[in-house]
């Protein structure tokens, strides 16, 4: 993930997964899973930030719950994390 502070007060997030990791169906269940986990964190950032969330592990390594995991390790890593356990 890159990120830089937000210049116009809005968090902004771009999720960008490669051809090389798999195909479109794969590139986009990746996107459907990844939006709601982090728009879910907005209310939770204190300073508002302009990210790049990159999916990296291609289609046969990565499954739903490993992605979830992945999240949850960038949420505690910026500090999101306020609210993160009575949500699950």
């Amino acid at each position: 993930m890159r990120w830089i502070e937000s210049p116009d007060g809005f968090c902004r997030f771009c999720f960008l997964a490669k051809k090389k990791n798999g195909n479109a169906v794969y590139r986009n269940k990746c996107r459907r899973l990844l939006r709601p986990l982090f728009f879910e964190r907005v209310p939770h950032i204190a300073k508002p930030v302009w990210a790049m969330i990159i999916v990296s592990d291609n289609s046969e390594v990565m499954s739903s719950e490993r992605m979830r995991e992945s999240a949850l390790k960038v949420f505690k890593k910026m500090e999101w994390t306020d609210g993160l356990d009575a949500q699950g």
